[in-house]
């Protein structure tokens, strides 16, 4: 009988993060192509974080991890994605072979398979707000074996000779007050400091956090500053649908302020869109939902600077934090409200950073998080509005953070758009849309400011409907055109071109993976 063999390939071309492996079923033959800051042992290798030691590398056995990474374990090999939902691993399994990446183009690039054109992508793409144990894996894709590939999220992935089976991270414990949650908070972050700061990696990791005027972020950073994380990211601007001239403050999202009262170095996300560089395909290929191209110059900042970096963020805090989560949202399977940080997937590999939501530690237990929210002692930081989370209100005005420099309302970092900002991609995204979709650049034109002129309008109207206290659903970005969705059209386009842009890097590979053999 075969033990697990891994055999690791350095290629240069592939984003900093990215990996793809190929187990043979028969042999356990693990073959892994990878990108340069991935790190590599004898029998795993890693681009991330935990809460335990660096060096023994048991990362599959963690309780909180961060990022992606292959484990061989006695005869088991296990494939461990982020326990944050801001992540996934994508695989496909065919004639005795198991390939797995933690990049969709990358898979796809690697088993020969195309996004299908005349599928919406939509469900793939939120799959994963039904929960970790509710949520459809399949992801449809066109290839002459293969009818989908299977995207995973949380749980791990355990192969071995003879099949496949799920394990979940360890049961996290019960939480009985705020001074145990964030005494857990703690000892979670510091854990997770030693764990990047150990001297056996190889690439040296920097921190970085995010700060926004929201509540989280704030929280957030206020955590890692006692891990002695001093450098944060900003944004003067959000991203809501509702435009500065509805109102000013809801376009205005600079965390200057509790930064300054942090101590930390403030980096501005710069927002011109003359700065947006041909990485723009990074963020439109992680999802057909929304893209988060406000972090560019983070991420153009991060692969300039630093060989990795972490970067801590709040996303996923609106449910965790907020004193008013009711239904569904009060489960163990971690439901989300919405895509967002997913759409960092691809990026991250590309710049070279691991992504720490903080906000998904310990998210399984959010009905014992949210009945703190609500408990006599949290009173004092409690706003009794429709944007109330008290726990990360306290968290940070303990620590001097003012209360009127955060959580006033309610922001956005997504970023609907329905042509490449990037004038190079804009031209390659006409020529896709007009040779493949019959679509004139013209009709793109129209279909963007026709859309963009209706929003504000029909935004004002559904204010002034909830402000005299009738029913009304926010309105959905689209109002002309409702069969067409050019962002999901881009997503596509985005996808087959770093598809096609890593199968020829593939092809030069040498040996040539076994991946080859699908084609």
């Amino acid at each position: 009988m075969y033990a697990p063999e891994l055999h690791c390939t350095y290629v240069p071309e592939l984003p900093k993060l990215a990996w793809l492996a190929t187990l043979n079923r028969e042999t356990l033959r693990l073959e892994v192509l990878h990108g340069s800051a991935v790190e590599i042992a004898d029998d795993w290798i890693v681009e991330g974080v935990w809460d335990g030691e660096f060096a023994p590398g048991e990362f599959h056995r963690s309780d909180h991890f961060f990022g992606s990474g292959i484990r061989i374990d006695g005869d088991d090999v296990h494939f461990v994605p982020s326990s944050a939902l801001v992540d996934r691993l994508l695989y496909a399994e065919q004639d005795g072979q198991l390939i797995v990446s933690n990049s969709l183009p990358l898979l796809l690039a690697g088993v020969g398979a195309r996004l299908d054109p005349a599928h919406h992508y939509r469900e793939e793409s939120r799959a994963i707000l039904q929960g970790i144990r509710d949520y459809n894996r399949e992801f449809r894709v066109q290839h002459p074996q293969l009818r989908a590939i299977t995207q995973l999220y949380h749980d791990r992935l355990v192969a071995t000779r003879g099949g496949s089976s799920f394990r979940s991270p360890p049961e996290p414990p019960h939480i009985e007050s705020f001074d145990h949650y964030r005494q857990l908070l703690r000892g979670v972050l510091r854990r997770i400091h030693a764990n990047y700061t150990a001297p056996e990696r190889t690439h040296r990791v920097s921190a970085f956090t995010t700060v926004s005027s929201g509540y989280d972020s704030p929280a957030v950073s206020t955590l890692v500053r006692e891990i002695g994380v001093r450098e944060c990211f900003t944004s003067c601007r959000s991203r809501s649908l509702i435009p500065a001239i509805i109102s000013r403050r809801a376009a205005v999202d600079d965390g200057t302020p509790i930064a300054r009262a942090l101590g930390m170095r403030v980096h501005a996300l710069d927002l011109r869109r003359s700065q947006v560089s041909e990485d723009e395909l990074y963020f439109l290929a992680a999802s057909s939902v929304a893209a988060e191209l406000v972090f560019h110059s983070m991420a153009k900042h991060i692969e300039a600077e630093n060989e990795v970096a972490v970067v801590f963020s709040g996303f996923h805090g609106d449910k965790v934090w907020d004193a008013a989560t009711h239904g569904r949202y009060l489960s163990d399977q971690i439901k989300r409200g919405d895509t967002s940080g997913l759409n960092l997937s691809e990026i991250r590999l590309k710049s070279g950073f691991i992504h720490v939501a903080v906000p998904f530690l310990f998210a399984r237990n959010v009905r014992e998080i949210v009945a703190i929210s609500n408990a006599p002692e949290m009173e004092p930081w409690r706003m009794h509005n429709k944007y109330d989370r008290p726990i990360p209100r306290r968290i940070a005005e303990e620590v001097g953070v003012p209360r009127q420099a955060f959580g006033i309302r309610k922001k956005a970092v997504t970023y609907y758009y329905n042509y490449p900002v990037h004038r190079e991609l804009r031209q390659d995204f006409f020529r896709y849309t007009h040779d493949r979709l019959g679509r004139t650049r013209a009709f793109v034109y129209l279909y963007d400011r026709a859309n963009r002129s209706a929003l504000p309008v029909r935004l004002a109207m559904h204010r002034a409907k909830k402000r005299l206290g009738l029913r009304s659903r926010a309105p959905h970005r689209i109002t002309f055109w409702r069969n067409q969705d050019l962002f999901h059209d881009m997503h596509v386009w985005a996808v087959e071109t770093l598809r096609d842009r890593l199968a020829r890097v593939l092809a030069r590979v040498e040996p040539a993976p076994a991946t080859q053999l699908l084609r």
